[in-house]
C-alpha cells in the first residue's frame, strides 16, 4: 500500500510539472518540480526506504517519468531493496541479471532472484520461472515439472486476486 501512496505522490507532482506554468506567464517545463519530485524519492531510498528503493531503481531501469535510463544507478537501487527482501526488488534484479542489464547475463542468477521473489508471491517472477524452465534457457536446465509448479502458483494468486477483487464489489 505504501508503494501505492509513493508512486501516486511522484505521478501527482510530475503531472502538476507538466500543467503548470509561471505566474509571469514565462514557459515552466517542469524540471523543478520534476527534481524536487526525484529528490524526495532519493532521500527516501538513501533513509533506507524499499519501496522508495526499489521504484527509484525501476525509474533508473526504464527511464520513466524524465529520469535518464542509467542501468548502473538502476542495479544499485534495486539490488539494495533485493538483498533486504524486497520482491519487486528481487524480481527486477532477477530481470537484469537474465536479460545482461548491466550485469553479465546469468539466467541461474536470475532464477535465484526470481524463487526468492515468487516466493511471496510475486506473479510475474513465478511466470518468469515457468517459462526459463519450460524452454530451459541459458545455463538453465529444460524442466517441465518445475515449470509446471510455477505456473500452478500464478493460477493460485490470479484466483486469489479475484476473491479479494469480488469480496470488494
Amino acid at each position: 500500500m505504501k508503494r501505492f501512496w509513493l508512486a501516486a505522490i511522484l505521478c501527482a507532482t510530475l503531472l502538476h510539472a507538466q500543467h503548470t506554468q509561471p505566474v509571469d506567464g514565462s514557459v515552466d517545463n517542469g524540471e523543478s518540480l520534476k527534481s524536487e519530485a526525484l529528490q524526495g524519492f532519493f532521500e527516501l531510498a538513501k533513509s533506507g526506504d524499499l519501496d522508495a528503493q526499489t521504484m527509484l531503481g525501476e525509474l533508473y531501469l526504464d527511464g520513466l517519468n524524465g529520469v535518464e535510463k542509467d542501468p548502473q544507478k538502476a542495479f544499485f537501487w534495486i539490488s539494495k531493496a533485493a538483498n533486504r527482501e524486497e520482491p519487486q526488488a528481487q524480481y527486477l534484479l532477477g530481470y537484469m541479471y537474465e536479460n545482461g542489464i548491466h550485469v553479465a547475463k546469468d539466467v541461474k542468477k536470475a532464477v535465484r532472484w526470481y524463487k526468492k521473489s515468487a516466493m511471496q508471491g510475486d506473479v510475474l517472477a513465478q511466470y518468469n520461472l515457468a517459462l526459463i524452465c519450460k524452454e530451459g534457457k541459458g545455463n538453465v536446465s529444460k524442466n517441465i515439472n518445475e515449470a509446471f509448479k510455477w505456473i500452478q502458483m500464478v493460477q493460485k494468486e490470479e484466483r486469489r486476486v479475484e476473491q479479494v477483487a469480488m469480496r470488494m464489489q
